[in-house]
């Protein structure tokens, strides 16, 4: 995949009248992820998302961009916890439209915004930033990953992804559970503190009612408060694979059917 900051200027004005360039630009965030897993969860995994999408949009014809990952993201269920970054909304939101903007300045037309925070507040703020830039002509922005106002099961969650997980209790997974522990088990195990993995009890809740009742922090959520939902004991590298080839299969076909057919393909 083509990486944007890698390019010289005139490289990147030349790409930029492709009509079959997509840019891809990975929403993530710095918060914590339990005791076993590293702040850079939600960053890894949206560029993640972004390498599983490219090559399906390259075999349609369109020419996928890699542009620089914004690793901060809005964090409001991770505030309190040591090492949380979380911007405001309306910070987020202009931090989109501004780099989106920017890029469109010189040409790019089509992008993508591979999201893996799934935080309220963070889908709030890429909402937003895509209305804002829906009122530019001869621009399209799509988000793929966690959707603002997409409700289970989606790519990310839903039947098949379920099956391929361990837990006996693949619904009350989450944050810090088992798949997200499983995706950087394949990505950078080395970031895995595995030792603590493998102590930890499962914390399982219904997480959706407690948001749906107002929970403003993981804390909140319970049980425990340790800032983990499910059971990281039971994740393998193996799964993280599978999963994120068949989220990647999933938000690609979904991509296509929007994006249509590549103008040269």
């Amino acid at each position: 995949m083509i990486h944007l900051a890698g390019l010289t200027s005139p490289e990147a004005e030349k790409l930029a009248r492709d009509p079959r360039v997509v840019v891809l630009l990975p929403l993530g965030a710095i918060e914590q992820h339990g005791p076993h897993l590293p702040l850079l969860v939600d960053w890894r995994g949206a560029e993640e998302l972004a390498r599983r999408i490219a090559p399906h949009l390259r075999r349609a014809g369109w020419r996928p961009i890699l542009a620089p990952s914004i690793p901060y993201g809005v964090s409001t269920l991770a505030i309190g916890w040591p090492g949380t970054v979380s911007l405001s909304m309306p910070t987020l939101r202009r931090l989109i439209v501004e780099v989106v903007n920017g890029l469109a300045g010189h040409g790019f037309r089509r992008f993508v915004l591979t999201n893996y925070q799934a935080d309220p507040d963070h889908l709030k703020a890429i909402a937003a930033a895509r209305r804002e830039l829906g009122r530019r002509r001869r621009l399209r922005v799509l988000v793929a990953g966690f959707e603002p106002g997409k409700r289970p099961p989606t790519p990310m969650v839903n039947g098949r992804v379920q099956a391929l997980m361990r837990s006996p209790n693949p619904g009350a997974e989450w944050h810090s559970g088992e798949l997200e522990t499983a995706l950087m088990l394949s990505v950078d195990r080395k970031l895995v503190r595995e030792r603590i993995a493998r102590r930890l009890a499962p914390a399982w809740c219904d997480f959706r009612r407690a948001l749906a009742r107002g929970a403003r922090n993981f804390r909140e959520l319970g049980p425990g408060g340790a800032g983990y939902f499910g059971w990281p004991r039971v994740a393998r590298a193996r799964t993280g694979r599978a999963v994120m080839a068949l989220r990647g299969r999933l938000i690609a076909r979904r991509l296509l059917k929007t994006l249509g057919k590549s103008p040269r393909s």
